[in-house]
């Protein structure tokens, strides 16, 4: 079965109960957009396979960088972000021996709630022997949004993901018109299964606005948090932390790995990212190789990736 090409509605997106009590906008199928999409392999590439998509998103085709074994997939938001009353559904497939990283063009803007709140929501399924990176983020609430993401993960026994959330305070960095944690509400559930069998589930609630006694309880009096879902064999070593930051690393039960930083947005991203790449990257071609796409001249710098040695960076 490949991807639907099924019209995406609001009846597909589900409401959280702290969510409830607010009214949906518009018509049935209004500023509902979204993707269905698999990633097969092509020889040594991954590319597209089936592939549908409803405005305001679009996918564009992977990027097969020289040298690299993992594909690049950006998922585009053609509108200014997330505004009031709009859902996004993603729905992804990587077939048996993809490879590759997902992630979006931009931060994730959440703008200010009127009568609903936005939505981005995700399903994800990996096959035996595939490998996905997918970076949804960094997420930007301004102030007085509200704001609902949905995960639900389905991986084969064989199967490998690494998912990575970073939450960033709001436009922040405006002086006087700084909208630092002025959000209304966010909630976030992520849930993963392998073979069927829940592994991992994070789900947290957060009412705004923060004072700092709110931002030092949730955030260390930090910036930005950022978490890893490595669903694979744990790693052996990570990148040395950042001392700027703060990290922990969290063994599942299910033999899979958590880990968590709190810090400085710059700090967060480039330690989540890193990490995540470099992970990718051993579990294709052994401990010594590197990392998934960062080494590659023909990566432009974004919100995710910029120009830093990852040889320093990455240094066990």
């Amino acid at each position: 079965m490949g991807a639907r090409a099924a019209r995406i509605t609001r009846d597909e997106l589900l409401t959280p109960p702290e969510f409830q009590g607010f009214g949906s906008i518009g018509h049935q199928a209004a500023r509902v957009g979204g993707a269905r999409l698999e990633l097969v392999p092509v020889g040594d590439e991954t590319r597209l396979g089936t592939c549908y998509q409803q405005v305001p998103v679009r996918v564009m085709p992977p990027f097969v960088l020289d040298g690299e074994v993992a594909s690049l997939l950006y998922l585009i938001n053609l509108t200014a972000g997330l505004l009031d009353g709009d859902g996004h559904l993603i729905e992804i497939t990587a077939r048996t021996g993809a490879q590759a990283v997902v992630t979006g063009q931009s931060a994730t803007r959440v703008h200010p709630a009127v009568a609903s709140h936005s939505t981005q929501q995700w399903r994800i399924t990996v096959e035996d022997d595939a490998c996905l990176v997918i970076l949804p983020g960094p997420t930007v609430p301004f102030r007085g949004c509200r704001y609902y993401q949905r995960g639900r993960v389905e991986l084969a026994p064989r199967a490998r993901l690494i998912w990575g959330d970073l939450w960033l305070p709001g436009r922040y960095d405006r002086g006087a018109l700084s909208e630092r944690f002025q959000f209304e509400r966010i909630v976030q559930d992520f849930e993963a299964r392998r073979a069927g069998r829940l592994i991992y589930r994070d789900r947290f609630r957060w009412d705004g606005p923060w004072t700092s006694e709110h931002s030092d309880w949730f955030m260390g009096g930090f910036l930005a948090c950022g978490s890893l879902f490595i669903a694979g064999p744990p790693p052996k070593a990570l990148p040395n932390p950042n001392p700027r930051s703060r990290r922990a690393v969290l063994a599942l039960e299910s033999g899979d790995t958590c880990v968590r930083w709190c810090g400085h947005p710059t700090d967060v991203t480039t330690e989540l990212v890193n990490t995540a790449l470099l992970l990718a990257g051993r579990w294709s071609a052994g401990p010594d190789a590197r990392p998934w796409l960062l080494e590659s001249s023909s990566l432009a710098p974004n919100h995710w990736f910029s120009n830093l040695d990852p040889v320093q960076t990455l240094k066990t």
